[in-house]
């Protein structure tokens, strides 16, 4: 599939997720359900639930079979979003008021809290009206609240990480990426494939596959963090230097560079009322260095790996070639991360 054939399913099924979670997600007090739906009703890529959908596909499962399921996994992805930016202060997110800076933090709280309740609920409420038995319902809340608990200890290491004086190590910080991110990617195709009831080898690689893309999509977005055009990524020039955030690129930078360079980057690296002519002197620096072609090397090699895990699933019998279709279009998804500016 071509990246704009990619983009435009990646569109169609965020269109049903969110036409799916906006019809499920009511109640009172109406500023709770505002500041809950407000990141949704913003729009986004829905990544999650596209794997989840595609996953389910290609293990002789439908997209309405996987509806459900795969808006419980955006709906936990939107919990986490909340809550991050209330621990980062960020006013923005991709152009949109933060949840706590439109409805203040007392409701920005509640509001992530809630949206994790309901995909919980949304597991077990519509999990039984698509037919699923109660053994896999366990199952998948159990592959939930796995991914919600890695996720939970990647952002404390990642916390810690912005604490500590001492930069990570690359494996480190790889570790740590691999619960923030690559975990609910990993639980996302996971879940697609449990929910059409796919033998456990099957889940293993698409699970395999989920990790391996999640680590790729993390490493692409700490790129543009630094070094990504804001025209596009709506966040200032180098917003992630002027924040001060220890991610891969940074780290790669500080051991390639030279002492003047190095001591002049950690110098500006977070640094209070940091001047634009710094910033732009330490992208520059990161540019020169390779930077970019380091990470974007080491996505590719993660993304390598998640193709390959693809390629040993059978997909002969029922429904082949909607089948063949679903892992296209999960191979044309893994090259999509990877070439991604934005």
């Amino acid at each position: 599939m071509s990246n704009s054939s990619i983009e435009q399913e990646i569109r169609r099924i965020a269109e049903r997720v969110d036409e799916f979670i906006l019809s499920n997600i009511n109640g009172e007090p109406l500023k709770l359900y505002e500041a809950t739906l407000h990141y949704i009703k913003s729009g986004g890529k829905r990544l999650r639930p596209f794997l989840v959908v595609k996953c389910c596909e290609l293990c002789n499962g439908s997209m309405d079979k996987a509806l459900p399921i795969a808006s419980a996994i955006e709906m936990v992805h939107n919990f986490t979003l909340v809550h991050d930016d209330i621990m980062d202060n960020d006013e923005f997110r991709h152009g949109v008021p933060t949840v706590h800076r439109c409805y203040g933090l007392p409701y920005g709280i509640l509001a992530g809290d809630l949206l994790l309740i309901e995909a919980f609920n949304t597991v077990v409420k519509h999990g039984k009206d698509i037919g699923l038995d109660g053994n896999v319902i366990t199952r998948l809340i159990g592959i939930l609240a796995k991914a919600c608990k890695e996720l939970s200890e990647g952002q404390a290491l990642d916390m810690e990480f912005a604490e500590s004086k001492v930069l990570p190590e690359q494996e480190h910080y790889i570790g740590m990426i691999n619960k923030k991110t690559a975990s609910l990617f990993e639980a996302s195709c996971v879940l697609g494939a449990v929910t059409a009831y796919a033998d456990e080898p099957s889940i293993a690689k698409l699970a395999s596959y989920g990790r391996g893309i999640g680590l790729a999509f993390q490493l692409i977005d700490d790129l543009i963090g630094v070094l990504g055009d804001s025209k596009v990524t709506k966040k200032p020039v180098g917003n992630d230097i002027r924040e001060g955030k220890k991610t891969l690129p940074i780290l790669i930078a500080l051991k390639k560079s030279n002492d003047m360079q190095r001591t002049k980057i950690l110098s500006i690296l977070g640094a209070k009322g940091v001047e634009q002519n710094d910033i732009l002197y330490a992208i520059d620096t990161l540019t020169r260095l390779g930077v970019e072609k380091d990470i974007r090397t080491t996505a590719e090699s993660y993304i390598t790996d998640a193709i390959k895990s693809l390629e040993g699933l059978s997909i002969n019998g029922d429904n082949y070639n909607n089948r063949v279709k679903a892992k296209e279009a999960l191979v044309s998804l893994a090259r999509f991360i990877v070439e991604r500016s934005r």
